[in-house]
């Protein structure tokens, strides 16, 4: 056996809690958040743990715990995988010693493999679990690889990489670098496991393993089903279940099948032989005697085989239509799921619908709100500075174009202010910007006006005061509201400006020479 699987956060697992469990040990989890203590080490049956690392890092060390805390760290998404394990069941015949070897010679080939660093805890059946009915002959090694390759600094620091392992990436990124299919990668290294184990025991004598299925060799067997804990239970206190009945039928009709297939292969071989022998007579072909093979298969009679096929048949005839209603079971809860998926999706919509809703309700609401709290403020009456009016007529057209314009005066000087309070919105201070700028209209159109009734007086002494008025008004003005405008607006407010200086300079002229003639 030789079979694997991944340590995945999506399961709830750990890299650090699998390799304390594995080897007995006790391990910090150094997470600032979640990390605790997984102690193992009263666990019986581990033979030994040893961190196994590719031969060209031979020379460094990195300690269990240091090793996998690293491994956890490196994986910043909450359904990573952390770790690989390859779980290999160890010959029996083989001594403690030699096991151990096989063991650590496989784990650094995957290590290799894969330049990461590997795990490897091998474990014995203890007494509790052998009275509990388990082999006394299973002796397995734990096999625990990084998802990351490793290497190591200038400092001969041993570190994970950003790089996953070949093992761990995608079919569609395999391809990309020229690799078979992750399910090729596994029949490969179970392969491997094949070829590893069995140099050690030819080199012992004993008898080779196979990794193939006994489907891919040809040989009839049908699988057991799983018994369950509640089923494993019972059958151990001796009460008979129905899974345990199955599974009985299930071996005596493996057992007839097995022994028909050695039977078989007797039959072939001792075939061979007479071949051979006939031809080692005729001296036409020479090849040393063959080890006869060591079997002694049970009397095979045709009520027996055809009593086998008959269970065989039946057998396989009451698995298919569990493995069919599991199938339509299957598919009944996939299609339940996808509803369920569906019915959720369309509740999400339909929640995500109301709270825009809402919340383009409460949007309106505030933005209402606060447009009123701009309008009281707006509408409050302004008052106007009086020193620029003294020697006006604030009832004639010039007065009235002059009272205009210092009332937008302190109406933009207001908003500025108003912009500046910490306690005003953005909804509000955009309200005030463009009040801000009709304003600005406002008072380049009332200082227009106010020009041209200067301009058009006929009245000598009132166009030097008017014009000397709108002057100290508009120099006061035009410095404080210029970068607040619109750069148009500026353009505007300052050819006003020059057309009332250069009419003023004008005034000034005229009244010169008539005081010099």
């Amino acid at each position: 056996m030789a079979s694997t699987k991944s340590i995945s956060r999506a399961k709830g697992q750990s890299a650090i809690a699998a390799a304390a469990y594995r080897a007995g040990d006790k391990l910090l989890d150094e997470d600032k958040y979640h990390g605790k203590t997984h102690d193992y080490q009263k666990r019986s049956g581990v033979l030994s743990a040893d961190i196994i690392l590719p031969s060209d890092l031979a020379d460094g060390e990195i300690s269990r715990a240091e090793l996998w805390n690293m491994a956890e760290r490196n994986e910043t998404r909450k359904n990573s995988r952390v770790a690989r394990e390859w779980l290999v069941a160890l010959p029996h015949e083989l001594s403690e010693q030699d096991r151990k070897d096989l063991a650590h010679d496989f784990a650094r080939t995957l290590a290799d493999r894969y330049q990461v660093i590997a795990d490897c805890a091998i474990h014995v059946p203890t007494d509790k679990e052998i009275e509990r009915g388990a082999s006394p002959l299973n002796f397995h090694a734990h096999i625990l690889l990084t998802t990351r390759t490793a290497t190591i600094d200038d400092d001969g620091k041993i570190y994970l990489t950003k790089d996953k392992a070949d093992s761990e990436i995608s079919d569609d990124d395999r391809r990309k670098k020229g690799l078979p299919r992750m399910s090729v990668e596994v029949k490969a290294v179970r392969e491997l496991w094949e070829h590893t184990a069995n140099k050690v025991l030819e080199a012992k004598g004993h008898n080779l393993i196979d990794s193939r299925s006994y489907k891919s060799q040809g040989i009839d067997l049908v699988p057991q089903i799983k018994m369950g804990k509640d089923a494993t239970h019972m059958e151990r206190k001796g009460m008979s279940t129905a899974k345990g009945q199955f599974n009985r039928e299930i071996i005596h009709s493996n057992e007839l099948v097995w022994n028909k297939h050695l039977d078989d292969n007797q039959k072939t071989n001792a075939k061979a032989d007479r071949t051979i022998a006939d031809l080692r007579e005729s001296k036409l072909f020479i090849v040393p005697a063959a080890p006869k093979p060591n079997f002694k298969p049970k009397k095979v009679t045709q009520e027996r085989t055809e009593s086998a096929n008959d269970t065989v048949n039946r057998l396989k005839a009451i698995r298919l239509n569990r493995e069919k209603a599991q199938q339509v079971e299957q598919e009944r809860l996939q299609q339940q799921q996808l509803e369920i998926a569906e019915r959720k999706e369309r509740e999400q919509a339909e929640q995500e619908k109301l709270e825009r809703q809402k919340r383009r309700e409460q949007r309106l609401a505030r933005i209402a709100k606060e447009t009123g709290e701009f309008k009281h403020f707006y509408q409050q009456p302004m008052s106007v500075d009086q020193s620029h009016l003294q020697k006006i007529d604030q009832n004639s057209e010039f007065g009235q174009y002059l009272v205009a314009i210092l009332a937008t005066d302190s109406r933009m000087q207001a908003l500025t202010r108003y912009q500046e309070d910490p306690s005003t919105t953005k909804h509000q201070k955009t309200l005030a910007e463009l009040q801000y700028e009709r304003l600005g209209n406002d008072l380049i159109s009332h200082s227009q006006s106010a020009l041209e009734n200067v301009k058009n007086s006929r009245h000598t002494v009132s166009q030097k005061a008017n014009t000397a008025a709108l002057k100290g008004v508009f120099d006061a003005m035009v410095a404080e509201h210029k970068q607040n405008l619109s750069e148009t607006q500026q353009e505007r407010l300052q050819s006003v400006s020059v057309a009332i200086n250069d009419h003023s300079h004008e005034i000034n002229r005229s009244r010169g020479m008539t005081l010099g003639f």
